[in-house]
């Protein structure tokens, strides 16, 4: 082989090599990109004992029936707080591509009682998907709790979430009824008089 064609050859590797180099090093891989972090929450009486992810459970618990199949859950998110006594508080989150029927239901027929309100609450411990302009929704809230309805104006989105407390410690079972004397009143101690015939 001829000499100059040899050092053609190697200045080609070379310059390809150099030229892939630096071309792989400029464009990140996709398993190099690390995600962004959503702005954490800051939790009011400290995080959450358990999250909840399960979309159509979180559905039916919010609504109180399952998701129709024209209802698209985009987000959806449970927090509870747990201690030994069990459930102290809870709060979920919901943005559902909604279908008319489940926009009746909780709308038009107003399924939970709840009035129209001129915006939404701000609620400092929502999820950083849970983020929308007030101006561009109808809001329906509840008046005594914490139940909040968001209707997108533009599309059938809807944002909702509600809030409680946990469930009360149930009272202790009463001590079981002692066998003694009946008590007098009206009813007679004694069975009733056999008839002879």
């Amino acid at each position: 082989m001829n000499p100059s064609r040899k050092f053609v050859l190697a200045a080609v590797a070379v310059a390809s090599s150099v030229a892939w180099f630096s071309l792989s090093r400029g464009i990140p891989q996709a398993y190099t990109v690390t995600p962004v972090n959503p702005d954490p929450i800051a939790w009011r009486q400290g995080a959450p004992t358990e999250t909840v992810t399960d979309s159509e459970e979180i559905f039916k618990r919010a609504f109180w029936r399952r998701p129709g199949n024209d209802d698209h859950i985009q987000h959806a998110e449970r927090h509870e707080w747990r201690d030994a006594d069990g459930l102290k508080r809870w709060q979920w989150f919901l943005v559902v591509s909604a279908s008319t029927e489940l926009i009746r239901y909780l709308r038009d027929d107003n399924a939970f009682g709840l009035v129209p309100a001129s915006s939404a609450p701000a609620v400092s411990e929502a999820p950083s998907w849970f983020r929308f302009k007030s101006e561009d929704f109808t809001v329906l809230r509840a008046s005594q709790a914490g139940m909040c309805l968001m209707f997108r104006k533009s599309d059938n989105t809807l944002y909702a979430t509600d809030s409680g407390r946990g469930f009360a410690k149930a009272a202790p079972e009463p001590a079981p009824a002692t066998q003694g004397a009946q008590p007098s009143g009206r009813i007679p101690s004694s069975p009733p008089p056999t008839l002879k015939p």
